[in-house]
């Protein structure tokens, strides 16, 4: 597959690994299945695939219409999360007699996760189905930012990756700062891992890929290859297994956003069996379906964890995976391919 082809299969099939990280981590096996690098991965895709998308927008109009992104995105994402949010709080009006305004503003409004780093969530007989967005949190102030600095440094040329890099660095240290000066307990390890201000160098990692990858068109050839597959894979393995506190906290992120620029190219344009695995039908199914299964897979695991803890484990996977699936399925059907159809109806 082109890096200049528009519709890149395997980037769905990227799309599924990550969610199903997520999935197994959260379905009671996260002791086994890192499900935080699975965020990580969704990030860097998300970087790439939006940057990847500017840059063929600047390339072919010479500007980039930052009304018309905002309106894409509010578009692919706001109606799956505003039935989720209603759900959500259809199911915890049933079981726990309120539903918390604040929290429902902090899915919706996108501040969910310092609202989770706070501790604000309301307690009550379930976890809070909305404590999930977090991670979409982070995106979307990432992409309140971005489209502006795109729009200043692009006609500069190489100052856009070069502040992209600076950046990129800039978090790295603000993470040792923070934990230089407070510590590495448990609320600093929560306030490092789901900060904007400590995360979004995930992002941005995607990011420079994308404009490096288009500065040097050879770039994705020569990275489709095993060698740096391998030595990404390595990186990424070393981050999982060791286990020092201030390497996790600190440099663990900024490790496996380098090991995944290693593998990414290999992964989504070579033309190895890894490839066609993520570009299968059944992969790129769920990369489509993927938002709505990261955020409704939470909500079903929220009711399992409660009503059936007792229940074998296989019991509350194989439940939590049928319920995933038909919300997810139903939310991307419905909710998800209308806002793309009244996008492409307001956009063209």
């Amino acid at each position: 597959m082109s890096p200049s082809s528009h519709y890149i299969p395997a980037l769905d099939g990227l799309r599924a690994g990550s969610i199903l990280l997520v999935w197994l981590s959260h379905a009671w096996l996260g002791h086994l299945v890192p499900g935080g690098l699975g965020v990580t991965v969704f990030f860097f895709i998300s970087g790439y695939i939006i940057t990847r998308l500017m840059l063929r927008e600047y390339g072919e109009t010479g500007r980039l219409d930052i009304r018309a992104f905002y309106t894409r995105r509010f578009l692919r994402l706001m109606p799956a999360l505003s039935v989720f949010v209603l759900a959500g709080s259809v199911v915890l009006a049933c079981v726990d007699g309120r539903v918390p305004l604040l929290d429902l503003a902090a899915a919706l409004f996108y501040f969910s996760n310092y609202w989770t780093i706070g501790g604000y969530f309301m307690d009550g007989i379930l976890i809070s189905p909305f404590s999930i967005t977090w991670s979409l949190a982070v995106e979307e102030h990432y992409y309140l930012v971005f489209p502006w600095l795109f729009v200043m440094l692009a006609p500069r040329g190489a100052w856009l990756v070069r502040c992209i890099l600076a950046l990129i660095g800039a978090v790295l240290l603000w993470r040792f700062a923070l934990v230089a000066l407070n510590g590495s307990d448990i609320l600093v390890s929560r306030r490092l891992y789901m900060g904007t201000d400590t995360r979004v160098d995930s992002i941005l990692y995607g990011a420079a890929f994308a404009l490096l990858a288009h500065a040097r068109p050879g770039l994705i050839d020569r990275l489709a290859k095993p060698v740096p597959f391998l030595v990404g894979f390595g990186l990424l393995l070393f981050t999982l297994i060791y286990r020092d506190v201030f390497f996790r906290e600190v440099i663990r992120y900024s490790v496996q956003g380098i090991a995944l620029a290693c593998m990414f190219a290999y992964l989504v344009f070579g033309r190895g069996m890894l490839t066609r695995f993520l570009s299968s039908g059944t992969m790129t199914y769920i990369g489509r379906i993927s938002y709505s299964l990261y955020l409704y897979h939470w909500l079903v695991f929220v009711m399992v964890d409660a009503w059936m803890a007792g229940s074998p484990l296989w019991v509350r996977m194989a439940v939590m995976a049928t319920g995933s699936w038909i919300a997810a399925h139903l939310s991307w059907r419905y909710v998800e391919r209308a806002g793309t159809r009244l996008r492409g109806m307001l956009l063209g």
